[in-house]
C-alpha cells in the first residue's frame, strides 16, 4: 500500500503548503493508481481550516475513490510554523470522523497521528464516530500510544482486533 495524502483541502492547502500545488498530490495519487497500487490518502485537521474545508477534503476523497483515509489531528510541535496552532476541541473532532463515515461510508477511517493529544480519554469515541481501523504505535515525528494499550482499547470498545 502506498501512502500518500492530500493534507487538507485544496482551497486551504496554499496555507499549508508552498512547495507544490494541490494538483501535484492528485497526480502522485492517480499516477500509483493508474500503477495498480492501492492508495491510502487522508489529510491532517485542525490546522486552522474550517468545516466546510475539512468536509471539501473528504468529498475530493469520495470523488477519487480512496478506500483507506488515514485521519490525523495536528499536534503542534514547538519550532514549527503550526506550534501555536490551537487543536479542535474533541467534540469537533468526533463530529468531523462521523460526517467524513457519511461522505465515506465504504472507506477505513483509520485513527492516525494526533488522537492521543487531540482526543485524549475521548479517543474510544472515534470508533463510535466512525473509525473503523487505527494506526499504531509511534508516527512519523511524534510517539503514539502502546500497541497493547491500542488493543486493550479496542477491545474495551467491543470491537474486534
Amino acid at each position: 500500500m502506498y501512502h500518500h495524502n492530500l493534507e487538507t483541502s485544496e482551497s486551504y492547502f496554499p496555507q499549508i503548503c508552498t512547495t507544490h500545488s494541490y494538483k501535484d498530490r492528485i497526480n502522485t495519487r492517480e499516477a500509483c493508481q493508474s500503477a495498480n497500487l492501492e492508495v491510502c490518502s487522508g489529510g491532517i485537521i485542525s490546522l486552522g481550516e474550517t468545516m466546510g474545508q475539512r468536509l471539501e477534503m473528504a468529498f475530493t476523497l469520495r470523488e477519487l475513490k480512496v478506500q483507506s483515509v488515514p485521519i490525523n489531528i495536528l499536534n503542534p510541535i514547538k519550532g514549527t510554523v503550526l506550534e501555536n496552532q490551537s487543536v479542535l476541541p474533541a467534540l469537533e473532532i468526533l463530529q468531523t470522523i462521523a460526517i467524513y463515515r457519511f461522505i465515506l461510508p465504504e472507506a477505513k477511517l483509520r485513527f492516525a497521528g494526533g488522537r492521543e493529544n487531540g482526543l485524549r480519554d475521548l479517543q474510544a469515541l472515534g470508533y463510535l464516530a466512525g473509525i473503523n481501523a487505527t494506526l499504531v504505535g509511534s508516527y512519523l515525528t511524534t510517539s503514539g500510544r502502546t500497541v497493547a494499550e491500542d488493543i486493550q482499547m479496542i477491545i474495551d470498545m467491543g470491537l474486534e482486533v
